[in-house]
């Protein structure tokens, strides 16, 4: 029977891991571990672990030396941002050749709104044709989620991985989510779920059944009430097949201080090639660079500069970043994050000239 509204949420499993699988199968099966930092070192901090792997305990940001102790026989290997952009693009482009109603929330998730498909096949079939369609055409697992709305659909996508298919049928979402832990509910962060355990509400059917004064009191009139909705699966957000894209940005945290003046330099030059692929894949030139960096008592600052024309070249914005660090890092003082950002767009059709004069601009 066909759905009045039929939303699918399609999460690419351990996404990272799997494509150095897809790329290299001699890896198939083992536990692959997939590092921000320093794949060879104790430095830095696990992006993604295969299922293989998180059987040891190991899990995403974890720090690297703390895996190698769990697993020392996993392969060690370094994120390789360019390689999943690639095949994150093949699987929404074979999404998006199913239908043009898909939004894409990050590198390896998205929602799919399929109503209209339903004919011979209703929602949770195509779900599992496409699942497949997915999985033979990229070689990559994804976990689905059926639902009736994006925030259920979202929340069953990870309730059976990898590779599963759940589906909840319209009716049957306050049911669906009544036993998880408050903490799991899509929105809810730890210091929100930390204040609602004080209340006594551990669950999201305690939530759900909550005095709707109490929450109205504590989290105020609007975010009490969202809350409320929330819990008994109840959401009208459609799915956005576009957004106009304000910034792009590129963050590397450190798990241990990292005050390496060449350290910090390779990887402001690595973040500055990341963001110049994804500018030109998004034909979009940017007028102002910003870096942020965060400090071993975890103040942060950003300082940004304005070029005189756009640039999508990866040595521009890598040498605007570098100055801007000469201005606003002291050498030798330890970081604990360093991030670029590129912002201010044009297209690519925009004239460029010489990077100066720079017109600065700090917070």
């Amino acid at each position: 029977m066909a759905w009045l509204r039929c939303i699918l949420h399609i999460d690419l499993d351990a996404f990272y891991a799997s494509v150095e699988e897809v790329v290299n199968p001699d890896l198939a099966g083992l536990p692959i571990i997939v590092v921000m930092g320093e794949a060879n070192t104790q430095r830095g901090a696990v992006a993604t672990a295969s299922y293989a792997a998180r059987r040891f305990g190991v899990h995403s940001a974890m720090p690297v030396g703390q895996a190698r102790k769990l697993c020392p026989q996993g392969v060690y290997l370094p994120v390789r941002h360019g390689l999943y952009e690639e095949h994150s693009q093949k699987v929404m482009d074979l999404l998006r050749q199913q239908t043009p109603l898909i939004e894409q929330v990050s590198i390896d998730e998205c929602y799919a709104d399929i109503t209209a498909l339903q004919g011979e096949l209703d929602g949770p079939q195509i779900a599992a044709q496409w699942q497949e369609l997915v999985k033979t055409q990229t070689g990559l697992g994804a976990s689905v989620g059926v639902a009736a709305n994006k925030l259920v659909a979202k929340m069953a996508s990870g309730h059976n991985k990898p590779s599963g298919l759940t589906v909840v049928e319209p009716g049957y979402e306050a049911e669906f989510l009544s036993p998880m832990p408050v903490g799991d509910l899509y929105g809810v962060g730890p210091k929100w779920a930390a204040r609602l355990n004080s209340l006594g509400v551990m669950t999201v059917g305690d939530l759900a059944a909550a005095d709707l004064d109490i929450l109205r009191e504590n989290f105020g009139p609007h975010l009490g009430q969202d809350l409320q909705e929330r819990a008994a699966g109840r959401s009208s957000e459609t799915v956005i097949t576009s957004r106009e894209t304000k910034s792009l940005s590129a963050e590397r945290t450190f798990f241990e201080d990292t005050y390496n003046r060449a350290e910090l330099w390779r990887h402001i030059q690595q973040m500055s090639e990341e963001l110049a692929g994804r500018l030109h894949k998004q034909e979009l030139l940017a007028r102002t660079i910003a870096i942020k960096l965060r400090f071993n008592n975890w103040r942060t600052i950003t300082r940004a500069i304005t070029l005189a024309s756009p640039t999508d070249l990866a040595d521009e914005i890598a040498f605007a970043a570098g100055g801007l660090m000469r201005m606003a890092w002291k050498r030798g003082t330890p970081l604990r994050l360093l991030g670029v950002r590129v912002s201010n767009f044009s297209e690519t059709g925009a004239p460029r000239q010489l990077l100066f004069p720079y017109s600065y601009r700090t917070r």
